[in-house]
């Protein structure tokens, strides 16, 4: 092969930061057009709100599939990510580099990408608060008590949970 490796290295570089400046600019705009919360939706929720957010995901699979593209669901993970960064503020330095194993990486390096503690907190409370939201008045006791717990930290977290 006579390529030439410089040129083919930046070719990498610059399509890398084609490809997350285009994830990044999506889901700003997804922030203004679906339903508040919507990088929280997971793909077991239902609802009006729910079935907006499924139905953007499965026009980006359709897209992502025309070019051939390996794993769609890494490409949305990250957009929702990066729409969570957008509406709750980018990680802080040295956040998501900790003792738990939890650090920096790039999907394709096999690396989980890092959330900000503030991100994730927010998306596991949101579905916590969904799956008690679900058994209704079936919550009893402690159970209760706990989804109450649940809702008074996403308020602390600046969620209206009215909204989830």
């Amino acid at each position: 092969m006579s390529h030439d490796i410089q040129s083919l290295r930046v070719e990498v570089a610059t399509s890398t930061r084609a490809a997350y400046g285009a994830m990044r600019a999506y889901a700003e705009a997804l922030c203004s057009t679906l339903p508040a919360g919507w990088y929280g939706v997971e793909a077991r929720d239902t609802g009006a709100d729910a079935d907006k957010v499924h139905a953007e995901k499965k026009a980006l699979y359709a897209e992502l599939k025309k070019v051939q593209h390996s794993n769609p669901s890494t490409i949305w993970a990250r957009v929702r990510n990066y729409g969570a960064e957008f509406v709750e503020g980018a990680k802080g330095e040295g956040e998501g580099e900790g003792a738990d194993g939890e650090g920096e990486g790039e999907g394709g390096s096999g690396a989980r990408e890092a959330r900000s503690l503030r991100v994730r907190l927010i998306e596991e409370l949101i579905t916590l608060h969904k799956a008690c939201k679900r058994e209704g008045n079936a919550l009893e006791g402690d159970l209760r008590t706990a989804h109450t717990f649940v809702c008074s930290a996403l308020a602390e977290l600046k969620v209206d949970i009215s909204k989830v």
